[in-house]
């Protein structure tokens, strides 16, 4: 029985091995892909902002590509984008949620086998109905949130961290819709794409961040 025990735990730990090398190898990617390019933006912003190389406020004329106090125009698109992006995120993982909740409460609450097959039969449908929506509107919403991150004046690390989740989650939804991951890792793709604990750790992520 030991032995059958010991077993056991060593192929799950070979398993969230495998799963953690995978996602910090794409983290890694999208780190240094982040990196590479907030340089250029914030050197940009402080540009926008009219700073000399002294770091006094300049007295361009509002002909120039400088950002004034009374000009809100550039957090009024910051705005949108991230609504935009919150709105499809939303729409595009109903189904995921609903996928959740429904094997949840076949999982922990007491009911009938009856009402367990109910359940599942409609997890089936619901699924069937909204994947499409899944499969269209997270790589549009993938596209806005970046963009969303390039007019952001905040720099804080937790939206960083959501989007590079949101990517990783996106790539890996990409390998499996086309079935492009490698046979030997196919299932650790699988089980970090449709993890609870990503999905609920991005949303708390953006909450937070966001707060």
């Amino acid at each position: 029985m030991g032995e059958t025990i010991s077993y056991t735990n060593l192929k799950i730990l070979k398993k969230w091995n495998q799963n953690l090398r995978i996602f910090m190898i794409l983290a890694s990617v999208f780190f240094f892909l982040f990196m590479s390019s907030t340089g250029p933006v914030q050197a940009n912003d402080f540009n926008k902002k009219g700073h000399d190389l002294n770091g006094y406020q300049s007295h361009e004329d509002n002909y120039g590509d400088y950002t004034f106090p009374g000009d809100h125009r550039g957090e009024e698109g910051n705005g949108a984008t991230g609504g935009i992006a919150a709105l499809l995120l939303v729409l595009a993982n109903v189904t995921v949620l609903l996928s959740l909740i429904l094997k949840g409460i076949n999982k922990f609450f007491p009911v009938s086998q009856e009402t367990r097959t109910s359940i599942s039969e409609f997890n089936k449908r619901q699924k069937k109905y909204l994947r499409g929506m899944h499969y269209i509107l997270n790589p549009i919403a993938i596209c806005v949130a970046v963009v969303h991150y390039h007019l952001s004046s905040c720099r804080s690390i937790l939206p960083d961290m959501a989007l590079i989740i949101f990517l990783i989650i996106g790539v890996l939804g990409f390998l499996i819709k086309f079935k492009l991951s490698p046979a030997g890792i196919h299932k650790s793709v699988y089980g970090l794409h449709c993890s609870s604990i990503t999905f609920f750790g991005l949303i708390i992520l953006l909450a937070i961040g966001h707060a």
